[in-house]
Formats: C-alpha cells, sequence, structure tokens
C-alpha cells in the first residue's frame, strides 16, 4: 500500500471517527505502516469496541473544546475526519467554549448542507493550527482506480446509463442534494438524499426486475472537500446494489474510497456485478 508518512505534518495522526468502516480501515492501515494513530470516537456514531485495540476516547460532537484538547495532549499535529457523522439538532445541544464559538457558523453552514458542516468544521481545527489531511492522503491505495475491478465489465446499454448517471449525480451534487443515483435503462430510478446511498439501496429494492438491470453511479459533489467527506463504498455496498437488482456500480476514479478492495470484488465478481472507476467527464472507462 501506499501511505503518507505517520508524521505528516509533524506529530501522530489524530482521527476524529464517525460512523461506519471507514475510520477503523484508515487506523488499521496506518497501524500496519507502524503509526499510532489518536481515536476521537464521536459519541453516537463511532462503536467504542471496534476501537478496543487503539488509543482512543469518545467525545460528543458539540464539546470541541475537547477535540482540541486531546488533539493537543496528544501531539497530533494533523487530523482527518472520517466517516458521516448525523447533523446535530442545533435546538437542543449543550456546547463548551470552543463549541460557542463554531456554533454560528455551523448553524450557517447547516443551510448550505452537510458538505458546508465538514468545510467550517475543516476551517475551524486549520485555524486553531491543525493540519487537515484526507484518508486518501494517508492511505492512496484506498482508492477507487480507472476502468473496471473486476471480471465483469458495463455493457454499451450501462454506459450510457452510466453517462446519464454522471449528469444527474453532477447536478444533485451541485446542489447538495447527494452523492448518488440509480439509473436504468435511461431511466432516472432514484437519487439520493438525506438517507445516504444505503438508504437508496434499500429504498431501490421494490423497483427490481426478474433480471438484473440498472447502475448505481455515485460521485463527489463538485465543492466537496475530500479531505473530511470523499465518497466511499465497501462490501455492504455491493451486497445492497446486488439486493436492489442492478447490474452493477460505477464511482469517480481517484475519488472515491473502495474499502477492502480485494473482497470487494471477489463479491462483486461472484454477484456477477460490475464495478467500474470511471472519468467525470461522462466516459466510463
Amino acid at each position: 500500500m501506499a501511505f503518507a508518512s505517520q508524521n505528516n505534518g509533524g506529530g501522530r495522526i489524530g482521527i476524529i471517527a464517525g460512523s461506519g468502516r471507514l475510520p477503523l480501515a484508515l487506523a488499521l492501515t496506518l497501524q500496519s505502516n507502524g503509526g499510532t494513530p489518536y481515536l476521537m470516537l464521536v459519541e453516537g456514531e463511532a462503536d467504542p469496541v471496534d476501537y478496543a485495540g487503539f488509543p482512543h476516547e469518545i467525545i460528543p460532537i458539540t464539546k470541541v473544546g475537547r477535540f482540541l484538547k486531546a488533539l493537543a495532549r496528544e501531539n497530533c499535529q494533523s487530523v482527518t475526519l472520517a466517516g458521516p457523522v448525523h447533523r446535530p439538532d442545533f435546538k437542543n445541544i449543550l456546547p463548551d467554549v470552543e463549541g460557542m464559538k463554531l456554533l454560528a457558523r455551523l448553524t450557517r453552514a447547516s443551510r448550505k448542507g452537510d458538505d458546508g458542516l465538514m468545510r467550517t468544521i475543516a476551517a475551524f481545527l486549520q485555524e486553531k493550527g491543525f493540519t487537515v489531511v484526507g484518508a486518501h492522503e494517508l492511505a492512496s491505495d484506498l482508492l477507487a482506480p480507472l476502468g473496471a475491478f473486476g471480471k465483469h465489465e458495463p455493457g454499451e446499454n450501462d454506459k450510457a446509463d452510466i453517462t446519464t448517471g454522471i449528469h444527474i449525480v453532477k447536478e444533485i451534487g451541485r446542489l447538495d442534494i447527494g452523492q448518488a443515483a440509480i439509473i436504468r435503462e435511461g431511466y432516472v430510478l432514484a437519487v439520493e438524499a438525506a438517507e445516504g446511498t444505503d438508504g437508496l439501496l434499500k429504498r431501490s429494492r421494490e423497483f427490481a426486475w426478474g433480471h438484473p438491470a440498472g447502475v448505481l453511479v455515485k460521485l463527489s459533489k463538485p465543492q466537496q472537500d475530500l479531505r473530511s467527506d470523499m465518497p466511499t463504498i465497501g462490501r455492504d455496498t455491493v451486497q445492497a446494489a446486488k439486493e436492489a437488482g442492478l447490474k452493477g456500480i460505477a464511482v469517480e476514479g481517484g475519488k472515491t474510497l473502495v474499502l477492502d478492495l480485494k473482497e470487494v470484488v471477489r463479491e462483486a465478481d461472484a454477484a456477477g456485478l460490475f464495478i467500474v472507476g470511471v472519468e467525470t467527464d461522462g466516459k466510463s472507462e
């Protein structure tokens, strides 16, 4: 695997861990390279049981001062935000002093969607003297390659659906609605909204045909800060796409994280699904 230095920017790497498998995958990757990342688990998002083998602490999302103190105490001059965090209810939060400084900015940013929240948090950390790095900068081999991942490839009709999907997903991304859409034979079956990609795929099961058809297209948003929020797929995505009756998955090469690539390819091959990394000019590889 290709890695950035554990001392990216000096000191150890701090990981603010949200939900999903990305924070753990990243921590394991850094550990295998000889590093000792420090995990700050967002309360209610990351499961502490998963991180028993790593130095960590649990911090409520509104206690910004505790995140800053932990980063300074553990000599984490660089920090990455990994895994989604649900948008807090701003009417019912009790922030600490640093949280109060950030609260007004977060409230304004929330009107611009989840990506606005992540950009605001990243900017705040930088103002406090920390270097914000992306998961892809720490473990570049997690990035999706261009072209077909496994033995199955999209046909001509699938490529047309991918082209349509790229256009649709770019537009909903520009509006900060979502990162994915499902296209079937030129028809926009569903677009991602607040439920996320897993919810999108689950919702699409009711539209499944008697034979596999349709493509999940997932891309980064045009304004997305990839250091703090990069599209991610994994084995669960493959399983959900299979259950939704799809033929394949198209992601953005070089701008999508793939967790457990070998297992993703193995499961996709076994399920008869293609997975392809595409360029965002509308052409599949």
